[in-house]
């Protein structure tokens, strides 16, 4: 039984080598548009029920992935489906706006914006609660075809 032990050690450790290899290979090669997305939300943020190129943008790479997109649910709002086989929905939210508070980061990418608030004042506007990675990891949630391919399965 040691004999076994071992050898199932080694081939749990291979594959687990294996799948960073390729994990780490995958995101190497979307790291340059992801990265540019996620600049361009932080520096381009939108006030609530105004986040009209936010959502477009987000719509068009969730198109490019694969899912089946509904534009101004509620307004901004939008719903994209993905379908893998019957089986549980599961479902992701992420917040599009953003606050008017000045940030002060000091980061090369901050958000300058300035736009104007429901009484007509221009105010700073930024993301302040982490809405630019939230909506960034929706944009890199994988559609079935790549779930079907590395052997995940249907129906989720």
């Amino acid at each position: 039984m040691p004999g076994f032990k071992f050898c199932w050690l080694i081939v749990s450790l291979t594959a687990s080598a294996w799948a960073q290899t390729t994990l780490s290979q995958e995101v190497v090669s979307v790291y340059p548009d992801a990265s540019g997305f996620y600049l361009d939300l932080h520096r381009n943020p939108e006030l609530s029920a105004r986040e009209t190129e936010t959502a477009a943008k987000l719509a068009a790479r969730l198109r490019r992935l694969g899912y089946q997109v509904t534009e101004h649910v509620g307004g901004t709002g939008l719903v994209a489906i993905v379908r893998n086989g019957s089986g549980p929905t599961v479902m992701l939210r992420t917040e599009l706006d953003a606050l008017p508070v000045e940030e002060k980061t000091g980061l090369p990418y901050a958000s300058k914006a300035r736009v104007k608030d429901d009484a007509g004042h221009k105010v700073p506007v930024m993301h302040a609660c982490a809405a630019t990675t939230s909506i960034w990891h929706r944009c890199w949630a994988r559609p079935p075809s790549w779930l079907t391919a590395k052997g995940l399965g249907t129906g989720y």
